[in-house]
């Protein structure tokens, strides 16, 4: 019936250029499925304190004033990381970390947290100290101190960044740790010997491509004799040339440097057509659309990456069945990327129905990737045609598509489809009696349940009172389960079920433990239902959590985050059975504990 309208050298030289040039993140705001109990209704947790016992500074002092190595090792690495989290008064330990950092009795453990210690304190008093300890004390030192140092402004690094480039002694790591720091700083005046560095082919070819990367950042125009010079050098192994020559052009954007970029986004290697066309890209997504079709047909990953990112920036109507198509593709990073990518397109009028069109092919097809994309595709555009193919996807053998198509059914909402998801539901309940508990099916229960209380389907009430009562697992699917009842009987009261709820909340006993989730939920379905009886009871609840936390230091876990949130979900429920606001609980402490040294108290 129909209810409505997813070995060699030159691998490590590719390893490297995809890692610097051409991986990109998947987007910020990845579809993927949630649950409606999470924010319906939104409750407005506090965020956390920051607070730390002042004892903790005088500590670790006393720890660094110490003779032992570890004593001081292990004092500098907690100052380190007690400075990213706003342990206040740090500072107060530079002068004992120069000491250890500059003394030649210090041991290289200690000195090197030291170090450590002053950069992350961005102690610049200490920066001539920081510099001798990088030049006397081994490479390691160096990669440490020395990107702080250029940072910071210290002419002599560069110095001896450029001493390193014409020495036939320096070693590799300092080589390649110059080189970087050149780049980054933009020192003109090396220039000229990295572009040396680039066009010796008896060099290590890594060397070479972080002196193109570090030139190419200097120069913004007028190395385009120097490409041409590489790429017309046929003797060169590996395409190491090509590699260099588009990494001469990372800042390059002429008539010519386009030209040449064009040129290798059409050469035979995948590791060279991928970092042609992200630069390509940067510069102007139009120049990469003639070959886009041909990009994302590639074998290699990058390589149909970059065809993606063009198509999505300069969409055209011709884009959408090839793009739809990658909703299969191999690569779970990429094919979450369409997927995003098609949503926003999807927001404009010309390109929603065209999108939806081609998703439901993918939908209906066999890879099951197609589908888990798909079903996350067409579940945010609230696509209700497709709710026939989703109510099928739930017996999918893989988890991925099980789990995201009943999800897509509550984002759908058909309301044909409860009678299939009830079945679903009761064939879940038995494969659980036989197999035991199971991450995917407490999931998609969690989802089938939530569709069923958007959809406010009565039917679905005898099952999800099963779920009410306290078992070892089930712990999603008993809160949606819930959380369900409370949007079904909204308004309506019902002692039965009243009652039952009220056992959760007030259980207590440790074996099991009743999940602060299954609380939470109950709380919400008692204010939905009006259950005025009620109101005593979770007012009681609620002062006796906000009680606790003010007695005591409430730390930030997993536990007590819950705690809170029950807290506010019994707050919730008496305003909306009363009336009355409830004071919030107090927010919950961030100050880390578990430091090496604390306080007895």
């Amino acid at each position: 019936m129909k209810y409505g309208q997813d070995s060699s050298w030159f691998r490590v030289v590719a390893w490297i250029v995809i890692q610097c040039c051409c991986i990109v993140q998947i987007a910020d705001a990845e579809i993927s499925p949630d649950f409606l109990m999470d924010s319906d209704p939104e409750l407005q947790v506090p965020e956390p304190i920051q607070k730390y016992d002042p004892q903790l500074t005088v500590l670790w002092l006393q720890a660094l004033a110490r003779p032992e190595i570890d004593m001081q090792r292990m004092a500098a690495e907690t100052i380190a990381r007690a400075q990213g989290r706003g342990v206040p008064d740090l500072e107060k330990a530079i002068p004992r970390l120069e000491e250890i950092l500059t003394s030649s009795t210090s041991h290289p453990a200690a000195r090197f947290a030291a170090a450590r210690a002053l950069i992350v304190l961005e102690s610049r008093d200490s920066i001539s100290q920081l510099f001798d300890v990088s030049q006397a004390y081994g490479s390691d030192f160096r990669q440490l101190i020395e990107p702080a140092l250029a940072t910071w402004g210290m002419p002599s690094v560069r110095e001896v960044w450029i001493g390193r480039l014409t020495s036939a002694d320096t070693r590799f790591r300092d080589l390649a740790l110059a080189i970087r720091g050149l780049g980054e700083v933009r020192e003109t005046s090396a220039l000229p010997e990295l572009l040396n560095i680039v066009n010796d082919v008896t060099r290590n070819s890594a060397i070479r491509l972080e002196a193109a990367k570090a030139a190419g950042s200097i120069a913004e125009s007028g190395l385009e004799p120097e490409v041409e010079r590489l790429l017309a050098d046929s003797q060169t192994p590996l395409s190491v040339n090509q590699l260099c020559a588009i990494r001469l052009l990372g800042s390059h954007s002429s008539g010519e440097a386009k030209q040449f970029l064009v040129q290798l986004a059409r050469h035979d290697e995948p590791t060279v057509v991928a970092a042609a066309l992200q630069r390509l890209n940067a510069i102007d997504y139009s120049l990469v659309l003639p070959v886009a079709g041909l990009a994302i047909q590639n074998s290699d990953v990058q390589v149909r990456r970059q065809g993606v990112h063009c198509m999505l920036e300069r969409p055209e109507l011709s884009h959408i069945e090839p793009l739809s198509g990658l909703l299969a593709d191999p690569h779970p990073g990429l094919r979450h990327e369409v997927c995003e990518g098609l949503f926003q397109l999807a927001e404009r009028s010309e390109f929603s129905e065209p999108i939806r069109e081609a998703a439901m092919e993918v939908l209906a097809g066999d890879p099951w990737q197609g589908q888990q994309e798909a079903s996350l595709l067409l579940g945010a555009l609230e696509h209700q045609p497709a709710a026939e193919r989703l109510v099928e996807l739930l017996e999918s053998p893989r988890v991925e598509v099980s789990v995201h198509s009943a999800w897509a059914l509550r984002k759908v909402a058909v309301p044909e489809t409860v009678p299939a998801m009830i079945e679903q539901a009761n064939r879940q309940a038995e494969r659980r009696r036989l197999v035991g508990d199971r991450p995917e099916i407490d999931m998609q229960l969690a989802h089938l349940f939530e569709a069923v209380g958007v959809i406010k389907a009565k039917d679905a009430l005898p099952l999800l009172t099963e779920y009410i009562p306290k078992t070892d697992g089930n712990h999603y699917a008993r809160g949606a389960a819930i959380w369900a009842i409370g949007q079904i009987k909204s308004g309506e009261r019902d002692s039965r079920i009243e009652d039952k709820l009220a056992e959760r909340i007030l259980d207590d006993e440790p074996r099991p433990s009743e999940t602060m989730l299954v609380k939470q939920m109950s709380a919400i379905a008692l204010g939905r239902m009006q259950a005025v009886d009620q109101a005593d009871m979770m007012r009681g609840r609620s002062l006796k959590i906000s009680a606790a936390s003010e007695s005591d230091d409430i730390d930030v876990s997993e536990k007590n985050e819950a705690r809170l949130r029950l807290a506010l979900a019994l707050g919730w429920a008496v305003k909306a059975l009363t009336g009355e606001e409830l004071p919030p609980p107090n927010p919950l402490i961030a100050g880390e504990s578990r430091w090496f040294l604390e306080p007895v108290n």
